[in-house]
């Protein structure tokens, strides 16, 4: 990572830059019980992606695109199909604003848990998300290789990216990579190998808060979920 005077240099240049936001990273650190407080979180998940990257960089910057991965949550019954009905609200949401929409999936799996009292082996059936980790890293290399960016803005905790991050500062040096860490969560081998790290605060998330109710180009309205109201 650069050193302190380079790093404000970086940040202040005006620049293009595209965002990246790795949708699960994001989630979960909006879903977990907060240090401080409760579930503090949760009333951000109706968010703004596009606002929420240009937190991130200075006003003279230009965002060219942000890009969102993600997928549906594959639950059965009122539970899943609630999740689902959000997760599309969002999407809609999103997607008005300009935001690209990348989409993973869950796979089912079979899975086996051990017991020790009584002594037994219980496999039951669950789901893994697929495609969103390896999305993500196509991405930063194919945006790389293009030299499409001066700025790129990777939202994400998850040091599985430092190979692809590692491959786009050789193809792009002069492209400056910011990792920005989920609200809460930590990313110290992911530090090492980019150009500057800022950790998300709750006063991000309070700037990229969508509209309560938001007019589509369409006519059409979506409307935030109740249970993610502040």
């Amino acid at each position: 990572m650069l050193a302190e005077d380079t790093l404000c240099y970086i940040l202040s240049v005006m620049a293009n830059a595209i965002a990246l936001i790795d949708g699960f990273n994001m989630y979960h650190a909006l879903d977990a019980k907060s240090r401080h407080c409760g579930y503090r979180y949760h009333r951000y998940k109706w968010i703004n992606y596009w606002a929420l990257a240009e937190c991130f960089v200075p006003k003279s910057d230009v965002v060219l695109e942000v890009r969102w991965f993600t997928a549906e949550a594959p639950w059965a019954g009122s539970s899943g199909q609630g999740k689902r009905n959000r997760h599309r609200e969002l999407r809609i949401a999103n997607q008005e604003i300009g935001v690209t929409v990348v989409d993973g999936y869950f796979r089912p799996v079979q899975k086996t848990c051990r017991l020790d009292v009584p002594r037994a082996l219980i496999s039951y059936g669950s789901y893994e998300e697929k495609r969103t980790d390896v999305a993500i890293a196509v991405s930063i290399v194919s945006l790389a290789s293009a030299k499409t960016y001066d700025k790129l803005v990777l939202v994400t905790a998850d040091s599985d990216m430092i190979p692809a991050v590692e491959a786009a500062k050789k193809m792009h040096p002069a492209g400056a990579i910011i990792n920005v860490v989920p609200i809460e969560r930590r990313a110290e081998a992911l530090k090492h190998y980019v150009d500057a790290q800022i950790r998300m605060k709750e006063h991000h998330l309070i700037a990229s808060v969508l509209p309560n109710v938001l007019q589509l180009g369409n006519g059409n309205i979506v409307r935030r979920p109740v249970s993610w109201a502040a």
